[in-house]
């Protein structure tokens, strides 16, 4: 378990602040993308699904009063030092030791990175506009930390693995509480949950985001640039109020820790297949029974 005193103490010696290289509020990309539901996946293999579909619970961790301060309330266009992720976390095949918490809605893999980077890419990969490293992104736009950002570890995170709902993996929550877009608009929270072993990336929002997406870019790349999904970007009425957006890795260690992961599939379709075997152990039966 991480020592959440330690955090706080070596983010705030080491925190920054960037002033903004870009012009702010850049006009949307004229790419949009909107969330497809089918069987969508990048090179790596990271595949998506969400709250819509019923594969990924939206169940929000709210650590605002429990987890460390990370990025001071009121940063704009600025990032946290490093925050430690000690624990097995893969992204892109690399295994993650530090992220660096941005302002502007997104986490990077790169420790230089100060947090500058508001003109969110539409589609994804798309090399950044400014900073490096892989990226998170949960909702990536011209945004200001009002409330903001913190980060908590759980040994057994409270919102269970959509994947290995048995197993009480651990989760590290990085939350932007209460953010705003510049110029206005806002507060709203959201959040990025990342699972120890099974590798799952899960984006969580509550309400008070008027733009839904309009505006933003939700998904994730690698560090190279060259091979990233996109969720949604620049596309209205996609980042709604509490909603859930869950990104699988192709490959989780936790398979055999204490279940199968459960395959990503609708309710539906679960049902459907049900009465599928149903309907054929009957038909089984009848013929034996002539």
């Amino acid at each position: 378990m991480i020592r959440k005193g330690l955090i706080v103490a070596a983010v705030a010696a080491a925190a920054t602040v960037a002033w903004a290289q870009e012009a702010k509020e850049p006009p949307p990309s004229g790419n949009s993308v909107g969330p497809d539901r089918g069987v969508i996946s990048d090179n790596f293999g990271y595949t998506f699904t969400d709250s819509a579909s019923g594969d990924c619970a939206f169940d929000f961790i709210d650590i605002a009063s429990t987890g460390a301060s990370v990025v001071a309330p009121g940063v704009d266009d600025g990032a946290s030092a490093p925050v430690p992720i000690p624990t097995d976390f893969d992204f892109y095949g690399t295994q993650v030791t530090d992220l660096v918490m941005a302002s502007n809605g997104y986490l990077s893999t790169d420790p230089t990175d100060t947090g500058p980077d508001l003109s969110n890419d539409c589609p994804l990969p798309a090399a950044p506009s400014s900073g490096g490293g892989a990226r998170i992104y949960p909702l990536n736009d011209d945004l200001v930390a009002t409330g903001g950002g913190f980060y908590e570890y759980f040994a057994s995170c409270p919102r269970a693995s959509d994947q290995f709902p048995l197993n009480g993996l651990g989760c590290h929550v990085f939350q932007w509480e209460g953010a705003t877009h510049f110029g206005g608009g806002g507060p709203f929270t959201f959040q990025v949950v990342l699972y120890d072993e099974s590798y799952e990336i899960v984006f969580q929002h509550l309400g008070g985001n008027s733009e839904e997406g309009s505006g933003s870019t939700t998904g994730i790349q690698n560090a190279a640039a060259d091979d990233g999904l996109t969720y949604a970007c620049d596309t209205a009425a996609t980042i709604v109020a509490d909603s859930a957006q869950c990104f699988i890795h192709p490959a989780p260690s936790a398979v055999g820790i204490g279940e199968q992961a459960i395959p990503t599939m609708s309710r539906t379709g679960l049902i459907a297949m049900v009465l599928v075997l149903m309907a054929l152990g009957g038909i089984v039966l009848v013929r034996r029974a002539g």
